[in-house]
């Protein structure tokens, strides 16, 4: 192949060495004047000459652009090769391209050789580009210094040529959900699969998933398999997501960017010289889901939990049949749902009956994860206390949610549980017939029998009694006082800043009772560090503290509450559950911060009640 450069170089020299020597063969000459318009004319014809040889040279010098190919898929990757004759620093500016092309590597390479002599030089920058979009689009002119590359345009298409109606290139992304239309706060199961039929290396990324307004949660590790795809052996990575949106309209599921490095299998040393391969790209396909509101016909008071499945189930720390006055027994109940976290699942509120002295117990909640979806797991706990004998009959315990498998509301019950408690034949021993009690019967039988027998008798009765009444008070006191200090450490230990005043003659209506149920629960799970609970309990508790049903997302809460304090905390709880980045958020520090802001809320409240009431007691 003929070296151009060389040959203009050539003729260059050859054209300055004929005009040199024409100028001084027409200066010796004797008959110059004679052959002085000749000798102008050769050396004006010269001097053109040399001006055409190196114009082309200075061009062939310029810096250039060049692409290994003009119509790619939209799969595939793009190299595209800056070249410049200058042996300097520079580097060219990649900038422009950022528009159109995500850049995915840049090496560089250059060449040094020598010819008859003469030393030529190179230098090349190859960069792997990725197009954004389909059609014609151009590579902008790119600077390098004073020089600038010419613009390219290429085509993009949806798939190669060569591509039949089935997905066979090298490298693809399937992705699919389980409904195109869900309930708000209803679990979808986003599927993506990465199928490959090139050896790649271990440096491979996927793009974080992010979707305003949801919940998103990836179930158990990546999966890896191996398929045949028309006749061809794919291996593949799997990957599950859990989706829960928590706003009505469409949503949008983006497309997914892989990208990672192929082995070049005609390059046997692509590992040592060539950078480790090939960079390779692939996108996943933009899903679209309809998310609809809850029907109109699911009940207003109760919390929307839509799943598949919802069980609910009671155990007993001990015998029923054993149960005497006074002894201690803790009743815990547990919901599992499928299709939900356990965040999203209220409380359990346990009525009280007559005859037993009731207490909240330790409560948990757990998620589960499977390739089917999430299961949550709530637990709660009540300790109850016969205080009378006989037959306790506890009201059954219903569950209401909507069954997104059959579209309808169902209610998960817990049947109504019957107690027989047996008096404590202790407490009967010790206690002396009430007949001999009473001073009007003592004397009575001071007349009508021995009365010195009954005098003695009497006495050591009434002592008797006395004594008995007050070790019954002062255990009762101790008992009393065991409790109080139980109940102080079980809670925040700063029950002070909000107390709960219960007037005898007015006592607390169902709301007021659910609403205190509901803030210990908040409380328990600040205490323990818990932010998804603690977020999910806040909700619970304001549903209770606005008296509004309706609520049906926590921003709602936070709306109708109004402190921008308390809603700060709360999107920096979020952001550290649900960011695709490691948090460095103190979650302690935020959980503490929420429930003062939350007890304050709950102090103004009582603030304004008290004054009203005093008010009402002095009226101006």
């Amino acid at each position: 192949m003929v070296d151009h450069r060389l040959l203009w170089r050539s003729s260059i020299r050859f054209l300055f060495c004929f005009h040199k020597t024409a100028s001084q063969t027409m200066r010796k000459s004797p008959a110059k004047r004679l052959t002085k318009p000749f000798g102008s004319m050769m050396r004006s014809i010269s001097l053109v000459m040399l001006i055409c040889l190196i114009t082309p040279l200075m061009a062939n010098a310029a810096f250039t652009a060049s692409v290994n190919r003009t119509v790619i898929a939209s799969h595939e990757t793009l190299e595209l090769t800056l070249r410049t004759d200058v042996n300097n620093s520079d580097a060219p500016d990649l900038s422009p391209l950022e528009w159109s092309f995500d850049v995915l590597g840049t090496r560089q390479q250059s060449q040094t050789s020598i010819i008859n002599g003469k030393r030529e030089y190179s230098r090349d920058w190859v960069i792997t580009l990725v197009p954004k979009q389909q059609g014609n689009v151009v590579i902008p002119p790119i600077k390098l210094g004073d020089q600038q590359s010419e613009p390219i345009t290429i085509e993009v298409r949806d798939k190669a040529s060569d591509d039949s109606g089935s997905d066979t290139s090298p490298l693809f992304i399937k992705a699919e959900v389980s409904s195109e239309s869900i309930y708000v706060q209803q679990e979808l199961i986003f599927t993506l699969q990465i199928l490959f039929r090139v050896q790649l290396y271990d440096d491979n990324r996927l793009s974080a998933l992010s979707i305003d307004d949801t919940l998103i949660q990836q179930l158990g590790e990546t999966q890896k398999f191996d398929t045949i795809i028309d006749g061809i052996r794919y291996r593949g990575f799997e990957l599950k997501y859990s989706i829960h949106p928590q706003a009505v309209g469409e949503m949008v599921i983006p497309a997914l960017t892989f990208t990672g490095v192929a082995a070049e299998p005609r390059d046997p040393f692509g590992s040592i010289f060539s950078n480790g391969g090939k960079p390779v790209i692939a996108r996943s396909p933009e899903i679209r889901v309809e998310v609809k509101p809850k029907p109109d016909n699911y009940p207003v008071k109760e919390t929307w939990l839509p799943a598949r499945n919802l069980t609910i189930q009671e155990t007993w720390s001990q015998p029923l049949n054993t149960l005497k006055v006074g002894d201690a027994i803790t009743r815990t109940i547990t919901v599992k749902a499928d299709g939900l976290s356990a965040a999203q699942l209220p409380p359990i509120l346990m009525p009280q009956p007559e005859g037993v002295n009731s207490y909240p117990d330790k409560s948990g909640t757990e998620d589960r994860e499977s390739l089917n979806g999430i299961q949550g797991q709530r637990t709660d706990s009540i300790a109850m206390i016969p205080t009378q004998s006989g037959t306790i009959t506890l009201p059954e315990v219903e569950y209401s949610w909507f069954d997104t498998t059959r579209g309808e509301t169902r209610i998960s019950t817990l049947p109504a549980t019957t107690i027989h408690v047996a008096a404590d034949p202790n407490a009967r021993t010790q206690t002396p017939p009430l007949s001999i009690a009473t001073p009007a019967e003592s004397e009575e039988h001071k007349a009508t029998e021995c009365p010195e027998s009954v005098v003695v008798s009497n006495e050591s009765n009434n002592t008797s009694i006395r004594l008995w009444q007050v070790l019954t008070a002062l255990f009762a006191l101790l008992w009393l006082v065991t409790l109080g200090i139980w109940r102080f450490k079980s809670s925040s230990g700063k029950q002070t800043n909000s107390p709960e005043k219960i007037d005898a003659k007015n006592p607390p209506s169902q709301n007021q009772a659910q609403e205190a149920a509901a803030f210990v629960h908040l409380e328990t799970a600040c205490q323990q560090k818990n932010a998804r609970q603690a977020l999910n309990e806040l909700q619970n508790w304001s549903r209770f503290y606005l008296q509004n049903e309706k609520l049906a997302s926590l921003s709602d809460c936070l709306n109708q509450l109004g402190s921008s304090k308390l809603k700060a905390s709360c999107n920096a709880l979020e952001g550290s559950l649900y960011s695709a980045e490691p948090s460095v958020t103190d979650i302690h520090a935020l959980l503490n911060t929420l429930l003062e802001d939350c007890r304050r809320i709950r102090n103004e409240k009582t603030e304004k009640g008290n004054d009203q009431e005093l008010g009402n007691l002095y009226p101006g």
